[in-house]
Parts: C-alpha cells; sequence; structure tokens
C-alpha cells in the first residue's frame, strides 16, 4: 500500500467540495492530510471546521492564505493586519504549521514596486509576534514573475529565503514547483533553505501550452517538470516535510468528480511523497 502519511491535498484541487467533501473525500482515500483554505473553513466555522479535521486524523500542512497586506492606505493597512491576525489564529485551531503568505501585487494605481515590496516586509514584521505566539509559522511562497502586478510581489524563491533571513524565527517557505521550476536559482535554493526553512512543498504540472496562466496548472505527470529530479533532492538535504498537490483547473479538474480528482491524484503522486529508505 502507498504510503501518504506525508501528502496533503490542497483544498483548492477540489473547488467544488465543501470542507466537510473534502475532508470524507481525502480521508476516504488514505489521504494523509489536508490543506484548507480560509472561505472554506469560514463557511463551516472554525471550531467545527478544526473538529471535523481531526475526527477524520488529518494533518493540515498550511491554511491558505493570507489576506492582502500590500495596501497603500493606512486603514485598509491596519485593518488587512487585523484580518491576518484572525487567520492565524484560525490556522492555530486547525492544527496548521503555517499561514501562507499571498500578500498582493501593487496597490491600485502603484508602479513603484519596491514600494510595494517594502510594504509587505513592514506587513509581515507587525504579523510576527501574534504569529509567534500561536505557534504558526509565516509562510512566504514565492510566485511566477506573471503574478507581480495583482497577486503577490514576492517572485523568486531567493528574494524570499532573503525575507526569511531578515524576519528570522517564525517564517519558512512554502516552495511551489509550479512557480519556481523556471528560476535557474531554485535547486541551489532548495538546498540553502534546507529542511527546517522548507514548511511544505506544493506539487502541480506546468502545461504546454498553458491557456489560463492563473488557472490551467496540470495534474502531476502531465507536464513538463521534472518532479523526480526534485524529489531527489529533497531527499539529498534530508527533508522529511509535508508535500500538497495544489491544482488551479477551470478548464479540467475542476469540471471532474472530486473522487475521480482524488484518486488520480493519489496515483501519480503516490510514488513521489512515499517514505524513502534511508
Amino acid at each position: 500500500m502507498t504510503d501518504l502519511s506525508r501528502f496533503a491535498i490542497n483544498q483548492i484541487t477540489t473547488k467544488n467540495w465543501s470542507l466537510r467533501q473534502a475532508v470524507d473525500g481525502y480521508a476516504r482515500q488514505g489521504v494523509g492530510g489536508i490543506a484548507v483554505w480560509m472561505n472554506y473553513l469560514d463557511d463551516a466555522g472554525v471550531k467545527r471546521g478544526a473538529r471535523m479535521i481531526r475526527d477524520a486524523g488529518l494533518f493540515v500542512p498550511s491554511l491558505c492564505t493570507s489576506a492582502w497586506t500590500n495596501l497603500a492606505d493606512p486603514t485598509q493597512f491596519q485593518a488587512s493586519l487585523d484580518e491576518n491576525r484572525r487567520r492565524i489564529d484560525a490556522a492555530a485551531e486547525i492544527g496548521a504549521g503555517c499561514l501562507v503568505v499571498v500578500p498582493g501585487g501593487l496597490a491600485a494605481g502603484e508602479r513603484d514596486l519596491v514600494a510595494a515590496r517594502l510594504r509587505v516586509r513592514e506587513g509581515l514584521e507587525a504579523l510576527l509576534p501574534h504569529a509567534l505566539g500561536a505557534g504558526v509559522k509565516l509562510g512566504l511562497e514565492p510566485l511566477h514573475p506573471m503574478y507581480a502586478g495583482d497577486r503577490s510581489c514576492l517572485n523568486s524563491f531567493a528574494q524570499c529565503l532573503a525575507l526569511c533571513d531578515d524576519l528570522g524565527m517564525g517564517t519558512g517557505i512554502v516552495a511551489d514547483v509550479y512557480h519556481c521550476w523556471w528560476d535557474p536559482e531554485f535547486a541551489a535554493g532548495l538546498k540553502q533553505a534546507g529542511p527546517r526553512r522548507i514548511l511544505t512543498f506544493h506539487l502541480c504540472d506546468w502545461l504546454v501550452p498553458t491557456r489560463d496562466v492563473y488557472q490551467d496548472r496540470g495534474m502531476v505527470g502531465d507536464g513538463v517538470i521534472d518532479f523526480a529530479f526534485y524529489r531527489a533532492l529533497l531527499d539529498e538535504i534530508a527533508y522529511d516535510g509535508p508535500f500538497e498537490i495544489e491544482l488551479f483547473s477551470r478548464l479540467d479538474w475542476w469540471e471532474r468528480d472530486g473522487d475521480e480528482t482524488v484518486r488520480i491524484a493519489v496515483e501519480r503522486c503516490g510514488p513521489l511523497v512515499a517514505q524513502r529508505s534511508a
């Protein structure tokens, strides 16, 4: 039987399932964990959601995602910090290892990317004491540069790792091959980060052609990413943390039955996520 103890399905992969359906559907096929999205958790109720996850015996590698902190208006910026503190508390309630940080890109009408990135640093510095107190790490996820204008101005592995170095304890990296496989420095960055600073590792494939740059990620094995290379590299640095499959797939997997998606995800990812003998 395939060892899925380190394998989680990121809930957006089965977009049409509620938290209850996702918990039951993942556990039914032997998946070890669930990466939860805040909107589904709010729909279920945080305490109720935490209870259903615990009762199913699932681990939670991450809560997705932070509220955008990259707001130029001071009042909105403070409101976003309050919302992120709420999300940190929710992550602690469900036992999530980290809150995935997606801070937003440029503010409305802005063109100064340097200023945007400085605001992100300011926001994370403000949130870090609360995160440390809650026992939840801030997981910086470098997003592909195509997202810099609107979704996140954290765009390279090296950039996020340097920011973790500056912020210190309570931060780490959410490494996603979809966003980083193109980066010539990605492999070296994984080695530099080491096993303790990689909080979770996202699996999904880059399709050629990609029909929708935001929502056309491929199932593992359907694209051009060399997953065997990355698993070997992670073994080399003794990474023993979780793996998540995370599919945004408007044209394919979101249109399928959730049980089919989970079954194929288990089949494709099982060989990649199983424990390896020393």
